[in-house]
C-alpha cells in the first residue's frame, strides 16, 4: 500500500528498537525511503502511536516527547492516545502496512518533528 507523509497506518509486523517483534499497531508516517532503483518496495520512517494516555506529555511530565493525538474523524483513531516522538521506527515495510487509518494535520506533523529534534538534542 502506497502511503504519504502524515498518514496514520495500521502495521501488521514491525520491530521495536530493542529488537522485539510487534504486530498490529498504528504509526504516523514521517518520511519515505525509496531506493532510486526500486519502484515497488518502500521503507517508511514512522512514529508509534500508543493509546496509553497516562503517558501523554500533558498528563505525565516523565514523558515529554509523547504528544497527545485525539481520536477524530481525520485521525481515524478509535481512542485518544499519543505519538512517541522520541523513537523513530525506520524499518516499516510497505508490505507490512494493512491499511490507512487517517492522517495528521500539518501542525501536528510539525510538532512531532519539533519534539523529535528536541529529543535528539538532549541525547547529544
Amino acid at each position: 500500500m502506497k502511503c504519504e507523509i502524515g498518514d496514520i497506518v495500521l502495521v501488521n509486523n514491525f520491530s521495536y528498537p530493542d529488537g522485539l517483534k510487534g504486530t498490529l499497531h498504528n504509526f504516523v508516517i514521517m518520511n519515505i525511503n525509496q531506493d532510486e532503483f526500486s519502484l515497488v518496495n518502500l521503507d517508511y520512517l514512522c512514529f508509534l502511536i500508543s493509546s496509553n494516555i497516562a503517558k501523554n506529555n500533558d498528563v505525565n511530565p516523565r514523558y515529554p516527547y509523547n504528544e497527545p493525538l485525539a481520536a477524530t474523524a481525520e485521525s481515524g483513531l478509535r481512542e485518544d492516545g499519543h505519538v512517541k516522538c522520541d523513537a523513530l521506527f525506520g524499518t516499516i515495510k510497505e508490505d507490512d502496512i494493512i491499511m490507512r487509518v487517517g492522517r495528521v494535520t500539518q501542525a501536528q506533523y510539525d510538532r512531532f518533528i519539533e519534539l523529535y529534534e528536541l529529543s535528539l538534542a538532549l541525547e547529544s
